[in-house]
């Protein structure tokens, strides 16, 4: 085999691995909606590093701690494991959401609703 035929066939299977890494982005931008018996108590918001666990806590009467991981299955895809503890109550949903569309999970009188954005989308 040529070394062209060979650096050709090298080129030809590492690009689609370049392409994949280069379409994951690094980071997002997490918003949160935080309620009690249909109440809001928070509205949070941060920069996610993707597969990289995030936490927001706040002290007081409403404190809070939720911590959030993002992970990118798909174009339309994206996967949030988040864990509440709240003066309120506590959950630990998994959810999966479409780019900049809210989703939102409720626990008896404890709701957490999230819309999560690709960095620079």
């Amino acid at each position: 085999m040529s070394t062209w035929i060979k650096i050709i066939a090298f080129v030809a299977l590492a690009l689609p691995l370049a392409s994949s890494l280069a379409t994951t982005p690094a980071s997002y931008e997490v918003s949160a909606t935080l309620s009690h018996a249909g109440k809001s108590f928070a509205t949070p918001s941060a920069i996610v590093r993707a597969d990289k666990p995030a936490s927001i806590e706040v002290s007081g009467a409403d404190g809070y701690k939720l911590t959030l991981t993002v992970t990118d299955l798909a174009p339309d895809k994206i996967k949030v494991a988040a864990n509440l503890d709240s003066s309120h109550g506590a959950m630990a949903p998994t959810v999966v959401v479409r780019p900049g569309q809210p989703g939102s999970v409720t626990v008896g009188d404890l709701s957490l609703t999230l819309t999560v954005s690709r960095s620079g989308s």
